[in-house]
């Protein structure tokens, strides 16, 4: 049979964190897989053999006679947001061997080299520059890396099943479904999630670092999206008349984030000699999964943006990612980091790395400023032209909160 399973068009527009953003791709609701009648299995994600699923099966599963009988794939409902994220696809097989049938479900993530997915307006020479820094392959080198032996109890790697190889900078990831809760974080979720965290940067401290070929997360973005794309876009005029960015709360900030460009080496500068620390990059709460068999326990998955980074990155996404994304109040993201940097903290210490709670905090805050302000209003809708929706509005009054948030948050940090 010939099983279905969702594919973005490779120019389709995305972003990820070094790029001009584009619209995120919202990848069709899951639905039931359209079987075809009783036949071979053909059509994996990302062209897998069926054989090979089944050599990777029994390795997972320790039951070496166990044969693939059926599969059925349905797209995950998922904003694709990176350039090098192709398509995420929930797996189920049926399978058997003399010790009789099983269902086993699995999710597969198409990588591929970002040239595939950033904006289509996107000028050649830009686009080949971030084609070789944007590091689509370090994902799979995670899961292969010293990482997943070092997580504390209670964090830990999805089993990763097989890795395919694919012609044209492509590969295909299948991992262990999760199978998560959904229900709402609370403030015990946020300050778990961050002790551990921090005892994983304790735990990583002597490992090789996973060096993403631009560099580092912030180096990189300091050179490619601050200085080189949307701090001069900010601090032009023409960005200001676009419709949204003449909105009131939108139109208030202009003094603020002109001024940021300017210090924005300044704030560099002061992270430099802080303890550096191996971080997943992106441990938002979206990544950072509660299995319904541990709820207790988190999975964390999306190791697109490893990277070496200053003592508390971690903290940053799981603090202030949801409040990014639009899935929570800008409000919430200054409470949340008075009870994540302790925790965080604490979690260093448990692991023997002794670093001041201040200077934890002062880490987290300088990050947060370089990270989000600069890139977090609609400059998309100025470049790519798109029209101004009373969604888009709304959207943009909700990003307007998020960036005066965290521009607030510079006022309390020693000078």
């Amino acid at each position: 049979m010939t099983i279905p399973h969702e594919v973005r068009d490779d120019d389709s527009p995305g972003h990820g964190p070094l790029v001009a953003p584009a619209a995120p791709q919202l990848a069709p609701a899951a639905g039931p897989s359209c079987a075809s009648p009783p036949g071979p299995v053909t059509g994996l994600p990302g062209g897998l053999p069926v054989d090979e699923l089944a050599d990777a099966l029994q390795r997972w599963t320790h039951r070496p006679g166990l044969a693939v009988d059926d599969v059925r794939c349905a797209p995950i409902r998922h904003r694709i947001s990176a350039p090098t994220t192709r398509a995420l696809t929930r797996v189920t097989v049926a399978a058997s061997d003399a010790d009789g049938p099983v269902t086993l479900s699995l999710v597969t993530k198409e990588l591929q080299a970002a040239r595939y997915g950033l904006p289509p307006q996107m000028p050649d020479e830009a686009r080949a520059h971030l084609d070789t820094v944007i590091p689509w392959r370090l994902e799979a080198e995670a899961y292969a890396s010293p990482a997943a032996d070092r997580m504390p109890d209670g964090l830990r790697m999805p089993d990763l099943v097989a890795v395919h190889e694919q012609p044209g900078d492509r590969m295909t990831l299948w991992l262990e479904d999760v199978d998560p809760v959904d229900t709402p974080w609370t403030d015990d979720d946020h300050v778990r999630a961050a002790g551990l965290l921090g005892r994983l940067a304790a735990r990583r401290a002597g490992d090789d670092r996973l060096l993403p070929r631009g560099g580092e997360f912030l180096t990189t973005y300091l050179r490619d999206n601050l200085l080189g794309w949307s701090g001069p876009l900010l601090c032009g005029d023409e960005i200001w008349r676009h419709p949204l960015f003449t909105l009131p709360s939108v139109a208030a900030l202009r003094p603020d984030l002109t001024a940021l460009a300017g210090r924005v080496d300044a704030l560099f500068a002061r992270l430099d000699g802080l303890p550096e620390v191996l971080c997943h990059g992106d441990a938002t709460p979206m990544n950072l999964l509660r299995p319904r068999a541990r709820p207790a326990d988190f999975v964390a998955v999306d190791w697109g943006t490893a990277t070496p980074a200053p003592v508390g990155f971690d903290v940053v996404p799981l603090v202030f990612g949801r409040a990014e994304a639009g899935t929570g109040d800008a409000d919430e993201s200054p409470r949340l980091l008075e009870l994540a940097v302790p925790a965080y903290h604490e979690g260093l210490a448990a692991e023997g790395m002794e670093v001041p709670l201040e200077t934890v905090r002062t880490a987290v805050v300088l990050a947060a400023l370089l990270r989000y302000p600069s890139s977090s209003l609609p400059l998309e809708a100025f470049l790519g032209g798109a029209p101004v929706t009373d969604e888009a509005v709304a959207r943009t009054v909700q990003r307007a909160a998020f960036v005066r948030m965290v521009l607030d948050l510079e006022r309390d940090l020693p000078r």
